[in-house]
């Protein structure tokens, strides 16, 4: 006994969906950070702080390096410089601080090309 089958049409097609707006693909950048991980190094004759910053050599003068290469010595995260306010931020460990205390250390604004 042979059967037949009613071959029927395709169902009709839902209609068409609204399109999805794609997903911001470029997002604005984020800010640039205020600051630069630097690596100082102290000269405690001179008095001077060296570090680069874009590829550029940063040299600035402080009226007490040893300060600055104790506070060195016992950093426990990297060193920050913030160029606008000319001033260099170590974080040194404490008793009692787990993230440890900022030491900030701000230098006179250099005119390039006359002190160094």
């Amino acid at each position: 006994m042979a059967y037949r089958y009613a071959v029927a049409s395709s169902p009709a097609l839902p209609p068409e969906l609204p399109a999805i707006p794609p997903a911001k693909q470029s997002a604005a950048p984020p800010p640039p950070r205020p600051y630069f991980l630097v690596i100082p190094g102290v000269d405690v004759t001179l008095g001077t702080v060296t570090f680069v910053v874009n590829d550029r050599l940063e040299r600035h003068w402080f009226h007490e390096p040893r300060l600055i290469a104790r506070a060195l010595s016992q950093a426990v995260r990297p060193a920050r410089w913030f160029p606008e306010t000319q001033v260099l931020t170590l974080t040194v460990a404490a008793t009692g601080h787990r993230a440890g205390l900022e030491k900030h250390f701000s230098f006179a604004p250099t005119l390039r090309g006359l002190l160094f």
